[in-house]
């Protein structure tokens, strides 16, 4: 760790003088965390609007899974440390389903990775019940259009009672830089800074019901809130991002892989 601020930059630096599609990718993931920089989630009226969040919890289904009703419990936690948000995001989903957190294993680091992170989730929710749990997952890369992508949000959290939605997503590209960009560790962070966390639901124009909020005038019918449960402590918990906004941020090429994030898709058989 201690050489990584060291090397990865020269890396990057390597690699974009020596390969025009990395460099292509490089730049537009600069400019893309850039704008966050100047346009932060985090200073925007819905980021954790006390109105949306009431909404959330009260009148969206698939928000209500993540609770626990018989002792007013979150069935959602944190990472433990750097590199857990995938088992985190694992372990919310799972007992979002039902099962116990001593029944599912601990958080580890990891699960980095679409692919294994669903075979992996699938295999957790089998040997917690003994069989009696099977899942299925589906991943949405962001290759798709963005109204694909809309409608994988729609469809998964409308089925409560089965099916659930984690995103792999470029978080800087919502939140910006952290501290000055040029930091070695602060750049890097900047364009590999890739996340996992699962989505709660969506605030649609539809959702705000009552008479008296502007808030419905605030949402864009094309462009709904959708709300998430960030793994990172750091974040707060749940907040609330434009879905054309996500939708960069998990179109964003994965630096280390040259491939798309995506959204997962997990649902019981």
């Amino acid at each position: 760790y201690a050489i990584f601020p060291v090397l990865a930059p020269a890396f990057i630096a390597f690699k974009s003088i020596t390969n025009s599609d990395f460099r292509k990718t490089s730049f537009s993931l600069y400019s893309l965390v850039s704008g966050a920089t100047a346009n932060p989630i985090t200073k925007e009226w819905y980021f954790q609007d006390k109105e949306l969040l009431d909404i959330l919890w009260s009148k969206v289904p698939s928000a209500k899974c993540y609770v626990d009703d018989a002792i007013g419990e979150p069935r959602l936690e944190y990472q433990l440390s750097e590199g857990y948000c995938g088992s985190a995001t694992q372990r919310c989903i799972l007992r979002s389903f039902g099962l116990s957190p001593e029944s599912i294993p601990a958080q580890k680091n990891g699960e980095t990775k679409p692919g294994p992170w669903c075979e992996h989730v699938c295999q957790m929710a089998k040997e917690a019940t003994e069989g009696n749990m099977e899942l299925e997952t589906t991943i949405v890369g962001g290759d798709v259009d963005y109204y694909k992508f809309l409608e994988t949000l729609r469809e998964t959290t409308k089925e409560p009672e089965k099916s659930r939605i984690a995103v792999n997503f470029l978080r800087p590209a919502l939140t910006g830089f952290s501290g000055f960009r040029f930091f070695p560790m602060n750049f890097i962070l900047g364009l590999l800074g890739g996340h996992f966390s699962p989505v709660l639901g969506l605030i649609e124009n539809d959702t705000v019901d009552q008479p008296s909020s502007s808030i419905r005038e605030k949402i864009d019918g094309d462009n709904p809130l959708v709300a998430i449960w960030d793994t990172n402590h750091k974040y707060g918990g749940a907040y609330f991002v434009p879905a054309k906004r996500l939708y960069e941020s998990v179109k964003a090429l994965d630096l280390s892989s040259n491939k798309n994030r995506a959204l997962i898709v997990v649902k019981k058989k």
